[in-house]
């Protein structure tokens, strides 16, 4: 299913409507739709997501990446709105609820009501942790992507899950030999 990426300013703010999908097909058109803009100059965006039925984790990564581009530090911007109720479940049992403002619909979000539904603003380690996992933060030399054991631990700690016990040598030569 095809992508709708509607696009309007109101008041000193870029309004993109989403409508269909945000997943693996389609968020490449949201991250050209959204790098254009950015480059163009726009700052201020509010993400429209009421028409949305559903994200993958390619479209948080987009609107992660999105958000760093809009950093607080730069003038920018980033509201999401109208997030029907599986979408924000998604976003809240990912731990991105904490990441982004949040508000209920377009009217707040243009008023500026998010605080009720989401934290201020992430910590830097919770914010490079999620790029991290999304593959949203550049990697490089000086950081390279994680390897996938570290993935679960990474993901389990931003969401706030206590540490598993470390297991004994032996069980993860067990473990290797069964592939695990």
């Amino acid at each position: 299913m095809a992508l709708e990426i509607g696009n309007e300013t109101i008041s000193d703010f870029r309004v993109l409507r989403l409508k269909g999908r945000l997943d693996t097909e389609t968020s490449a058109d949201f991250e050209l739709a959204a790098h254009d803009l950015t480059e163009a100059g726009d700052k201020r965006f509010i993400v429209d997501l009421s028409e949305i039925s559903y994200v993958s984790s390619a479209g948080l990564r987009v609107l992660l990446a999105l958000a760093k581009q809009t950093d607080d530090t730069s003038g920018g911007v980033l509201r999401l709105s109208g997030m029907s109720s599986t979408v924000r479940q998604v976003f809240d049992l990912s731990g991105f609820s904490k990441l982004f403002h949040i508000a209920p619909d377009l009217d707040a979000a243009l008023r500026g009501d998010v605080a009720a539904a989401t934290p201020s603003s992430p910590s830097a380690k919770v914010s490079r942790t999620a790029a991290d996992l999304l593959g949203a933060s550049g990697g490089g030399p000086s950081r390279p992507a994680p390897r996938s054991a570290d993935v679960g631990r990474q993901a389990g700690s931003l969401l706030g899950a206590p540490a598993a016990p470390k297991r004994s040598l032996w069980a993860r030569i067990l473990g290797w030999f069964k592939g695990q």
